[in-house]
Order: C-alpha cells, then structure tokens, then sequence
C-alpha cells in the first residue's frame, strides 16, 4: 500500500495535524465544506455531488485527521483497547474527540480566508458538522446532517455492521485483503446499491486502499466518536437551518434520534428517505443540492 498524491490535493497544517483537502468551483462562490465519516477518504464524496454543487458553490473536502492523506496522530495497533465500546470507550485515553475534528475544518476555513460557510457531513461527519454549528453559529450559516445521530456519539449498529467496521481497526496482511474487505463494507452499508461484484466497487476499494496507509487512523477516530461528550442540549434552540437526511434501513445509526433532534431545532427539517442505509445515494444528492439551493423547496416528513 502507498501514498497517492493527485495534483488536486492542497495541504495546510492546522492545529499540529497536516490536513488535505481539494477544492472545486469558484473561489468567490460561498463556501460549502463537505465533512466525511468514520475512515472516510475525501474521494469517496459521489462525483456527482461535487460537480453540481460546485456549479453554484466553493466546494471544500477534506480528509479528516487520520485518514487518507491527512496526518497522523499515533501509530497502528497491535490489538482493539479492551475498554473500547460502541457505546462509550471513556475509560479508553483518546488521542482526540469531534471537538477537534470540528475544530479542524473551522481552522482550515480560517486558513483560507472563508469567514461564513455551509456544512454537509455524513455519518460521523455529521456529527462534527452538529458540533460546528454550535460553536460557530456566527460562521455556519447552514448544515446537512446524513445518516447521523441526534446530538451525540450513539452508534446503534447491528452485529455484522460492527464486524464489519472493526476488520479496520488493524492493519491488514495485505493490500488484497484490504481491499476486498472496502467492498463487502460498501456492499452492506450500501444495502446493494453498490453490489460486491461491481466494477464501480471494486475500483473505489482500489482507490481507497491504494491512496493511502491507515496506521491506526480508523480505530482512533472509532475511540473519537465513542470518548465524546453529547452536545444535544447545544443544539436545542440553534436557530442554523439544517437538514436531516437518513435511510430507513441505515444498519449503522438510527434515524429516530436525528427525527427527535430536528424537532428541538426551530429551523432543522427531518427526510426520512426509504429503501436507503447508510449511505448516500443519488436521491440524497438531490435533497442536498436543492435545499441548499432553496431551503424552502424540501418538506419535512
């Protein structure tokens, strides 16, 4: 396995961590940063996504601290912490919570000069973007949140889901085995709509293996989500719009808490969106352009 530099990507060292991050669109367009989820690579964000917000916005993906070409912040593991759970490690010393990960993405818009922006996260991106709006209210002038929780870290993944998450929380004998187990997780989170014996699938596991060396990234940014403290009362009263989106055959987070959330939230606007899992498909697509587009144009459920 190796590092892969395009020529798209752009560093800058932020708060002690290297961060990469690409941009699309017009630099004078407002801004919209695109936060990913747990081990998730700024490549994985759908094309079509990019390009079409890019026709109207500054588009900004990042890849979190500890995945793809972002620093590192430790080293790999030899095995799983024994006091790591799903439902809260916090006898587990985490290197960092979403604090600083949030902390991050307001760090690179300082550093490139963008004072107000928007905010789409999914999964675990959806919760930094949650923690963002309520620490910079007068910056983030709107967030989606996809397939994430209500206002904190509550994973409520089934047994296979965990299984499947875990087999990246050390490193892999080889690249093949690597590989093959990004597609069977893309297959299952997708719920088939990225089948294991796709070639579209088997090329974005290639990619996502051959671009760069985990190194313990994925189980620290596991121990993130599970050490952070909930912001669920900060949220309450923000008056951010946002936008909720979730699968309701998501075998990772549970849509009800996020449909609880955007009750407490005068402005936010919950879309329960069926057949889908944890993932995003191109009708999510669609809700994010056009509600970032015209908020209005969505109708919540």
């Amino acid at each position: 396995m190796s590092n892969a530099t395009s020529t798209q990507d752009r560093f800058a060292d932020l708060n002690g961590v290297q961060i990469c991050y690409r941009e699309d669109g017009s630099s004078k367009a407002p801004a919209v940063f695109l936060i990913a989820g747990l081990g998730m690579q700024l490549i994985e964000w759908p094309e079509d996504l990019v390009d079409s917000l890019a026709d109207d916005f500054r588009v900004i993906r990042l890849d979190n601290r500890d995945s793809g070409l972002s620093g590192r912040c430790g080293g790999s593991f030899s095995e799983i912490p024994s006091g790591f759970s799903w439902t809260g490690s916090s006898n587990v010393p985490a290197a960092y919570d979403l604090g600083d990960m949030a902390h991050d993405v307001l760090a690179l818009a300082d550093h490139l000069e963008i004072g107000q922006f928007a905010c789409i996260g999914f999964s675990m991106g959806g919760m930094i973007a949650q923690i963002l709006a309520t620490r910079a209210p007068h910056r983030v002038t709107r967030f989606v949140s996809l397939s994430s929780t209500g206002g904190d870290a509550t994973i409520t993944a089934d047994e296979v889901s965990k299984e499947l998450m875990e087999r990246f929380f050390l490193p892999f004998p080889s690249e093949a085995e690597a590989i093959e187990a990004v597609v069977e997780s893309n297959a299952h989170f997708s719920m088939g709509l990225m089948p294991s014996q796709s070639p579209q699938n088997l090329q974005l596991a290639k990619a996502i293996v051959c671009r760069a060396v985990d190194d313990g990234g994925y189980l620290r940014q596991a121990l993130a989500i599970t050490s952070s403290p909930s912001w669920s009362v900060a949220l309450t009263g923000l008056t951010i719009p946002a936008l909720l989106l979730h699968g309701d055959r998501d075998p990772c987070i549970d849509g009800a808490a996020a449909q609880s959330l955007a009750t407490r939230m005068p402005r936010a606007t919950f879309k329960m969106l069926a057949g889908l899992g944890h993932w995003i498909d191109g009708e999510t697509c669609r809700y994010c352009l056009d509600w970032l587009r015209d908020g209005s144009a969505i109708k919540a459920d």
